[in-house]
């Protein structure tokens, strides 16, 4: 907001054209965004790179360094770099490695649905992926371990719906790109202060992750 004060004062002043200027440099501020991201205690490398890294090609193309022809060659990169993302995100340390089975839930559906359930009494985490399909993890009978619990949630072309309680404290970190993390539960009822954590840890492109207390 800082910013865009200052370029249509300059603006008004005579000094530069604000609207020259906002069609050539608007990638910066994606760049930014990335950059705050991995600024982050503790840091999201992952979600931070990307958009860091999104925002500097589309610079790239915004300043005219690159022409046209180059995106025959940036959108099949794109791709890969999805999917790398996709796969380191599965092998990180989110979940404690001591957690059991049944306190630990891994799903995939791609160009497909998949539903789960869980009622374990010591609920750790589960790692989901949908691409081009829908997941749903029904959490509604589970109980959280003491020190909380982690979803680590991808969704490219697709959707996640994650079923938990009213009552449940819920924190959520996501990068959105052309989706969103939507949290629908009914928001009357109170929480207790001592109640542990589940936290969400989201990447959406073109999907979406509803939070919800029923069906």
């Amino acid at each position: 907001m800082v910013t865009l004060g200052v370029l249509f004062l300059l603006d008004s002043a005579g000094v530069l054209d604000a609207d020259h200027a906002i069609d050539r440099w608007w990638p910066l501020l994606v760049v930014a965004a990335g950059i705050f991201t991995l600024a982050e205690r503790p840091p999201s490398v992952g979600r931070g790179s990307l958009l860091t890294g999104i925002g500097a090609v589309l610079l790239l193309f915004t300043t005219d360094l690159l022409d046209e022809s180059a995106w025959d060659y940036v959108w099949p990169a794109v791709l890969v770099l999805i999917g790398l993302a996709i796969v380191i995100r599965w092998q990180g340390h989110l979940i404690p490695r001591g957690a059991t089975d049944d306190g630990v839930i891994r799903a995939t559906a791609v160009f497909g649905g998949s539903k789960l359930v869980s009622t374990a009494q010591q609920f750790r985490g589960a790692w989901l992926t949908a691409v081009f399909g829908g997941a749903t993890l029904d959490l509604c009978g589970a109980q959280l371990c003491p020190e909380g619990a982690s979803v680590n949630a991808t969704v490219a072309f697709g959707g996640i719906d994650v079923l938990v309680p009213d009552d449940w404290r819920i924190s959520v970190r996501s990068t959105p790109i052309f989706g969103g993390v939507e949290d629908k539960r009914d928001h009357s009822r109170p929480v207790a202060t001592d109640t542990p954590t589940l936290h969400i840890d989201a990447v959406t492109l073109f999907g979406g992750i509803k939070i919800k207390s029923d069906k």
